[in-house]
C-alpha cells in the first residue's frame, strides 16, 4: 500500500462550496481499481489550504488506473474549478508504523 499526499489551495471565492463538492465527487476516486481509502484535511493556519491523503494498492493504481482513465476527466470536470494552480503531490510508503 502507498499513500498519495497532495497539497493544494482552493480559490477563496469557492471555499464555501468546496468541501460539499468534494464529498459529492469522492465516489469517482472510490470507484478506481486499486483505491483503498482517502481523507481530506483543512489547514488551521491557512483556510484555503488543504491536504488529501489517498491510499492506493500501488503507484500504478493512482497514476494509471486513475490519472490515465476517463475517471480522471470526470473528477477534473467536477473539481478542477476549485483549485488554484501549483498543486503538489507525491507518493509515500510507510517505513515505521505505530504500534499503539
Amino acid at each position: 500500500m502507498i499513500k498519495e499526499v497532495a497539497f493544494f489551495h482552493i480559490k477563496k471565492e469557492l471555499l464555501a462550496e468546496f468541501e460539499e463538492a468534494f464529498h459529492q465527487a469522492a465516489h469517482v476516486i472510490a470507484s478506481v481499481p486499486g483505491y483503498i481509502n482517502h481523507s481530506i484535511h483543512r489547514c488551521i493556519e491557512t483556510d484555503t489550504k488543504y491536504m488529501i491523503i489517498v491510499e492506493w494498492e500501488n503507484v500504478e493504481s493512482h497514476m494509471v488506473n486513475f490519472v490515465q482513465s476517463p475517471l480522471f476527466e470526470e473528477w477534473d470536470k467536477q473539481m478542477g474549478r476549485f483549485f488554484e494552480p501549483n498543486v503538489t503531490m507525491d507518493h509515500y510508503v510507510t517505513v515505521h508504523p505505530s504500534k499503539h
